[in-house]
């Protein structure tokens, strides 16, 4: 009897801690809006966007993918551009989280993840 009440505890936290998780911190597929973005700053914002894939990838000469069409939750279509290949998984992906700015009309992200 005594062990059950040491454990029931540390049960109690662990439990607390998994809820805050997955209620707070936890990775979600809900889009976002670009409207957040401040097209004349540097910094980088993170959002999810849906993946256009009507509009194609655009390819550098390696056929890398460099640059494809994303949506965000108000239904504003934008050019995501990347300095560095983005995996080419993302021709499958529904939903992908952005970390990037605004470059005139078009986001440069630095960090392309799929999400969904």
């Amino acid at each position: 009897m005594k062990k059950l009440s040491k454990l029931i505890f540390p049960i109690i936290v662990a439990a607390v801690i998994i809820i805050i998780y997955f209620t707070y911190f936890a990775p979600s597929d809900k889009l976002g809006s670009f409207s957040k973005f401040n097209p004349g700053s540097e910094v980088n914002q993170q959002v999810n966007a849906a993946v256009v894939k009507e509009k194609g990838f655009e390819r550098d000469a390696n056929g890398n993918i460099i640059s494809f069409f994303a949506r965000d939750k108000d239904n504003i279509e934008m050019k995501v551009t990347s300095h560095e290949p983005i995996m080419p998984e993302i021709a499958h992906a529904a939903v992908v989280e952005l970390l990037g700015h605004i470059h005139e009309n078009s986001i440069t992200a630095s960090k392309v993840s799929i999400i969904k």
